[in-house]
């Protein structure tokens, strides 16, 4: 029977469940230690998520899914309102659930980056214009 993994806050390498030291960076588990982690807040990234589609995922060091899931709702908006509320949705689920994985060391605890969150907002923009502009030219024709 294959013994059950989780993974080091620290560096996200996969340890053993009952490794109190990470054997590649060498830091003690903060499951052992619960003061010394650095928790997400799942009610946050959702809220977040729900502000602007795509932020809870930024505020869970996801950067790449965080702009996916905008760009998805954006044109799911464009396109139909059924679709767009649907990436909506799923991206609220998204971030509250991995912010509560990345908790229980289930997956890999990600710090957002000051710069992610920069990135994402000049993600938005560019998504702003352009579809100001498809609109744009769509009105002029």
């Amino acid at each position: 029977m294959a013994k059950a993994m989780k993974f080091c806050s620290n560096c996200g390498a996969e340890i053993d469940e009952n490794a109190v030291i990470c054997p590649k960076c060498e830091v003690p588990d903060d499951t052992q230690y619960p003061a010394s982690r650095s928790a997400k807040n799942p009610g946050l990234a959702a809220v977040l998520s729900v502000l602007f589609s795509g932020l809870g995922q930024v505020y869970n060091g996801e950067l790449v899914k965080g702009i996916a899931i905008l760009l998805g709702t954006v044109v799911g908006w464009f396109v139909f309102i059924m679709p767009g509320l649907i990436i909506c949705a799923y991206g609220v689920y998204d971030a509250y659930t991995t912010s509560k994985k990345m908790n229980s060391a289930e997956i890999p605890l990600k710090k957002a980056k000051f710069s992610d969150y920069i990135l994402f907002i000049l993600a938005f923009l560019i998504l702003i214009g352009v579809f100001t502009a498809i609109l744009l030219w769509m009105e002029l024709m």
